[in-house]
């Protein structure tokens, strides 16, 4: 997100260079920027963001500091003095933060609320400590988040929504790590989400609230079966984890419907880190070991989780189809081997083995999918990408063979034809006239 940002600035800029010059009047100037969601004067947006990370950073060392003070010479000051002077030090430093939000200068209350915040969680923890109230030491970190949350609406600061949001992704992992359900968790999760998608732009707090709504899917359903502590996203919920990408997928591409510019951004960012996060899943489960590990029967592998992948696949699917076929059929194709490779499982229809074999081969159609997609839409991301696939397959079938030597020798074969039929079907549409990328 903060590459767009950066391209629609300097867009900016450089339109208003070719209206001085006379290449273009204003009412093309402004046609070309409307198209981008931009106006000329924003271009010199955003020239204060290094003054206002300098200053946040400088605020977070400045607690770190405190901190280190005041832990360095704690047991010499009284009990009460120690109490009342934290209390004491947060209220005055949020106070001075809200009055300068009252008095408009919006940046500056945001630092001193933020060194506020992190006087809060250090009050909490310290307070804790005089009064030995440390037996289930996830809550603090819940007290801290939930205190500083408020603070989102009131601000609608990026930088005060991202440390609740780490704060509260934080007592997730701790409380379901002592053996609790973090219940609340999409509270601050949704909050962030609402602040990204109504008033700030930011690409960290999207994927990161939704990749922490995801993570507490996966809990959820594994407090369903009964033995959620022992959370492994990468074998025994790796189908539960493909099903909420699948819905993501269809998500992204109705994102990118959207008349609203910011939000068709959001969803070609996420489009893009979900299809790197889908090759990475297929190369992972490219070997037998998974699959093996998948096989044992583990809690949450019986009919409810071919049964849910076959829902998202239905669901993703009605979301991305309207968006043509580059979005719904390799979507679709996806879904339906995901689904049967889980109902194999449920089944034990298939070994390892050919779990692995199969997944192999859908690594090679997702290659020369994103080859071809790369071609037609003259989009080297994708063309890059899908020829990288292939060679990452080929290298990893080169150091770990599944099957005899001839059927490795067979795929490499294989992969050398798809790579050459690709170069020269795609010297033929430069020749012919075709765009450039």
């Amino acid at each position: 997100m903060r590459i767009f940002r950066l391209f629609k600035r300097d867009l900016a800029r450089e339109i208003e260079d070719w209206v001085d010059e006379g290449l273009i009047d204003t009412a093309q100037a402004d046609s070309i920027l409307a198209r981008y969601g931009i106006s000329r004067t924003d271009t010199g947006a955003g020239s204060s963001f290094g003054y206002y990370v300098l200053t946040s950073l400088a605020a977070l060392f400045v607690g770190l500091a405190l901190i280190l003070i005041v832990s360095h010479n704690w047991d010499d000051i009284p009990r009460m003095t120690r109490m009342l002077g934290l209390i004491g030090l947060t209220l005055v430093v949020n106070l001075i933060g809200f009055r300068l939000l009252l008095m408009s200068r919006r940046s500056a209350a945001v630092i001193w609320l933020f060194f506020g915040s992190i006087s809060y969680g250090m009050s909490i923890m310290l307070i804790a400590q005089i009064y030995h109230l440390g037996a289930h030491y996830p809550d603090g970190i819940y007290w801290w988040a939930l205190g500083v949350l408020p603070l989102i609406p009131i601000t609608r600061s990026r930088l005060i929504a991202l440390l609740v949001l780490v704060l509260s992704t934080l007592w997730m992992f701790t409380e379901a790590k002592e053996q609790f359900f973090p219940t609340s968790y999409p509270l601050f999760a949704l909050v962030s989400l609402w602040l990204v998608w109504f008033h700030k732009r930011s690409a960290l707090l999207f994927l990161g609230a939704l990749a922490g709504i995801a993570t507490w899917l996966n809990l959820l359903l594994a407090w369903a079966a009964g033995n959620w502590w022992d959370y492994d996203p990468f074998t025994d919920q790796v189908m539960i984890t493909l099903a909420l990408g699948l819905l993501l997928a269809g998500f992204a591409w109705w994102m990118m419907r959207q008349d609203n510019h910011d939000q068709r951004d959001y969803g070609q960012l996420l489009h893009l880190y979900l299809l790197r996060g889908a090759i990475i899943s297929l190369l992972l489960l490219s070997y037998d070991d998974p699959w093996r590990g998948m096989i044992r029967e583990e809690y949450l592998l019986g009919v409810f989780t071919p049964l849910m992948m076959a829902v998202a696949t239905l669901v993703g699917f009605a979301l991305a189809r309207p968006s043509g076929i580059n979005s719904g059929g390799p979507l679709l194709a996806n879904g339906v081997f995901f689904t049967l490779a889980a109902l194999c499982v449920q089944q034990g229809w298939l070994n390892d083995d050919l779990l692995a074999i199969a997944t192999n081969l859908m690594l090679v159609v997702t290659g020369i999918w994103l080859i071809r997609r790369g071609i037609d839409d003259a989009v080297t991301h994708f063309f890059y990408t899908g020829v990288g696939v292939l060679l990452v397959t080929a290298l990893f079938r080169y150091f770990d063979l599944i099957g005899d030597y001839i059927g490795g020798a067979i795929m490499f074969m294989i992969a050398a034809a798809i790579l050459y039929g690709s170069a020269r079907y795609w010297r033929s549409r430069v020749q012919k006239g075709g765009r450039h990328v």
